[in-house]
């Protein structure tokens, strides 16, 4: 989340607008056209180059509990990895034919992977030693997923244009989609939603079935301009948010639709820079605002969460499980990504019941703390918005930078918004904080409270 610092004085405000982006899911691809592997959000911000070198880069897979990177190079016919956070590669299994996808089991210590020349589905240990032959004798296999739930394996053949199962071990092989591919790519599965989604690059089109084959339905069929081919390959599946991924090398685009393939939009395309030739996309899932905020794991995010993160901050210890925004720190900017992108709420939301009102104000100046002297002695609910420990007037300044006063919830994607009269009450509130006679009078605002009134702007845009 970021906030551009209000510009204020003698009474006057103004607030620079500025897009605060929520935490979202993140999306890691491979371009064989660059042969290199990226992660952005999923709405394609922040791209970040994570590998780059490879002589023809395919399949890419994610350990998200050890923090590996998985690829395999049909260039060089090995899989190789490499941690997240960087360091050279490491060759696991060299000596393939054509390694394309790949999936990884982490729990179970293995990766599994198609080869297209030696028309296999092998798998190994993640270390790539104990190679195991699993399906043999298969067309032109291509891309794998994994049902580690059911212990089923799943991969496209576009030499056989199937869609094929079997038993994590290999074993009873079934057709699952026989009829109508052409050149089938990409895959991946909504358990939860009885589904599986793929991409066929010789009808151009995505589509989906149940997991026995059933019900094939089109979401997308590409238009691509003329003299242009479309491509898409990789797919991936956000059941949870109702979306699904693919990647398309012919148009050179990342894009998105609903589960039913309504609202197709382009997330990244080629004038990003970053596109050429992308072939795989998966998704890091793990993002549940319930947990990654709920720091004491009570089930809910509340004051006792920001106020450890706080902690944390000034103590300046960097502890990585607050670590909300990944950058390796933990530090202000954790604590606006906890209000306002995973609480959903504004700076001054002292009850955190989503809204900043008169009903904070008064919680606030219950508490007895407001600039009492004492060190280190307030949290969230007291009135430390700004994260010093303490209750003060420039607790004030951030609420009103946050701009959240009298605008109801928080809702998403937000914009600080520009003076309004909301506002302004707050202004007049934090500079009235400053004076001597603010405690003596605060007693009044208490007990008329319902008297309060804030105008809240019917034309602010989200």
């Amino acid at each position: 989340m970021k906030i551009r610092l209000a510009l204020w004085g003698l009474g006057v405000l103004c607030c620079v607008s500025s897009t605060l982006s929520a935490q979202l899911p993140t999306m890691y691809w491979s371009d064989r056209g660059v042969n290199t592997i990226r992660r952005a959000f999923v709405d394609g911000s922040q791209p970040e180059l994570l590998a780059s070198g490879m002589s023809q880069v395919r399949g890419v897979a994610v350990d998200f509990e050890n923090d590996m990177l998985y690829w395999n190079d049909n260039g060089s016919d090995r899989i190789q990895r490499a941690p997240l956070s960087g360091g050279p590669p490491e060759d696991l299994v060299t000596g393939l034919g054509f390694p394309a996808g790949i999936d990884i089991d982490a729990a179970g210590g293995k990766m599994y992977w198609a080869d297209a020349t030696t028309n296999k589905i092998q798998r190994a240990n993640l270390d790539g030693t104990n190679v195991e032959d699993l399906v043999t004798k298969l067309g032109d296999p291509y891309y794998v997923r994994l049902d580690l739930e059911n212990r089923h394996l799943y991969w496209s053949d576009y030499g056989t244009d199937k869609i094929q199962r079997s038993n994590l071990d290999g074993t009873h092989v079934v057709d699952i989609i026989s009829t109508g591919l052409i050149r089938t790519r990409g895959l991946d599965l909504d358990l939860a939603g009885g589904k599986i989604y793929w991409a066929d690059r010789g009808t151009d089109q995505v589509q989906r079935a149940n997991l026995d084959g059933t019900d094939i339905e089109t979401l997308y069929t590409a238009q691509p301009p003329r003299g242009v081919d479309a491509a898409p390959h990789g797919v991936a599946v956000d059941a949870k948010r109702g979306h699904v991924y693919w990647v398309d090398n012919g148009l050179v685009t990342i894009q998105r639709a609903d589960l039913d393939g309504n609202n197709v939009v382009n997330v990244l395309t080629a004038a990003s820079g970053i596109l050429t030739k992308p072939w795989e996309i998966v998704l890091d899932l793990r993002l549940d605002q319930q947990v990654i905020c709920d720091f004491d794991r009570n089930g809910i995010c509340d004051a006792a969460d920001i106020d450890a993160l706080t902690q944390v901050v000034v103590a300046g210890t960097d502890e990585l499980m607050f670590d909300l925004n990944q950058d390796q720190l933990v530090n202000q900017q954790d604590r606006e990504v906890w209000v306002g992108d995973l609480r959903r709420t504004y700076f001054g939301d002292a009850n955190l019941d989503g809204v900043f009102d008169s009903s904070d104000m008064v919680r606030v100046f219950q508490a007895g703390e407001y600039q009492d002297d004492v060190a280190s002695n307030s949290g969230w609910s007291e009135g430390d918005w700004d994260g010093d420990l303490d209750f003060t007037s420039q607790d004030f300044v951030v609420a009103l930078q946050d701009g959240g006063y009298g605008m109801g919830e928080r809702a998403f994607p937000v914009q600080v918004p520009e003076p309004c009269s909301s506002s302004l009450i707050l202004l007049g509130l934090a500079g009235f904080a400053l004076s001597d006679g603010f405690r003596r009078r605060f007693t009044a605002l208490k007990s008329n409270d319902s008297d309060v009134v804030v105008t809240r702007r019917q034309d602010r845009k989200f």
